[in-house]
């Protein structure tokens, strides 16, 4: 495939991508509008301590999935990753991710791979490292719906606790034998042997349990948030973070979005409205983005700083 038929493409996906994007956002305007009169009657109530405490939660999340993504580079690549540096490797995440809010999904990827020389590492593991991450990242945010689900009261008791059942399943899926074996035959099809990796059994728990500690943070975020716009209980606590970790699967799964744009918002609205009063669910998921947005810059400045210093 030469230059011209990848630009072509990139092109045509980034089109696609504004279509589908503006064709959400007008969705989210039409139901604002209809929704208009009972948000302008609603008792807001608005405190700035829970929102300054949801940024930190926000740059905790991402300082997490980048020490993660960190972590996981040093795992893939033996010898040639074993002394990558953390803090390096965590601020070249944060730093590329900034540009996966451009239309196409990739730029976060391509970016990354641009530090691979500064990290010291080939270009190839940084792809494996960043192919791996997403099924990661996934794994961990549904291991974390997964586990808090029983908990969120909405479901009969009965029932709920059978969910957690599915627990052996998935750890079942992790084992060498089966994931191992995915990555192999994915490697062999995909023709990029570096997907084919050869990781031990706790060393991939180890690295599920970093990124799902990642989305609780994510979580505790929305929590926070949601105690300053609304009543919330302790008891709540395990629904709120699961619904937060749910919704970011959807949204991530809508490929062509940027980072799941609207589609993670309308998610996490409907999930909230199930116990929070309607109105509180729409501002609450409108302003997580923004919030979790923030944080973000947050944590990339952090790096960025920090780093400075190192290269030095």
């Amino acid at each position: 495939m030469d230059s011209r038929t990848v630009s072509h493409r990139l092109s045509r996906s980034r089109w696609v991508a504004l279509l589908i994007g503006a064709g959400i956002l007008w969705a989210w305007a039409v139901f604002l509008r209809g929704q208009l009169d009972e948000l302008q009657s609603y008792h807001w109530r608005i405190d700035a301590l829970p929102l300054v405490l949801g940024v930190l939660w926000g740059a905790i999340y991402f300082g997490g999935l980048a020490l993660s993504w960190a972590l996981l580079l040093r795992s893939i690549g033996g010898a040639e990753t074993a002394s990558t540096s953390l803090l390096l490797a965590g601020r070249a995440w944060l730093l590329s991710m900034i540009t996966r809010y451009v239309p196409g999904n990739i730029w976060h990827v391509l970016s990354r791979v641009a530090f691979a020389s500064q990290l010291q590492v080939s270009a190839t593991r940084v792809l494996a490292s960043a192919t791996i991450e997403q099924i990661l990242t996934i794994m961990g945010a549904l291991a974390l719906f997964g586990i808090t689900l029983p908990f969120w009261g909405v479901l009969p008791e009965s029932r709920s606790w059978l969910l957690l059942l599915l627990l052996p399943i998935g750890l079942l899926a992790l084992h060498p034998r089966v994931l191992g074996t995915v990555l192999k035959w994915a490697a062999d099809r995909l023709q990029r042997p570096e997907l084919a990796w050869n990781y031990a059994y706790a060393q991939l728990l180890t690295l599920l349990l970093a990124f799902v500690g990642a989305n609780l943070c994510a979580g505790l975020s929305l929590y926070t948030l949601l105690w300053g716009l609304t009543t919330v209980s302790p008891g709540q606590l395990p629904f709120v973070v699961g619904a937060s970790a749910l919704a970011w699967v959807v949204g991530y799964l809508s490929f062509f979005t940027p980072s799941g744009l609207g589609v993670r918002e309308a998610s996490l609205t409907a999930l909230l409205a199930v116990v929070y009063p309607l109105p509180a669910a729409i501002i609450g998921s409108l302003l997580f983005r923004v919030v979790i947005t923030i944080g973000e810059l947050l944590a990339a400045i952090v790096a960025w700083l920090a780093g400075r210093r190192l290269i030095r």
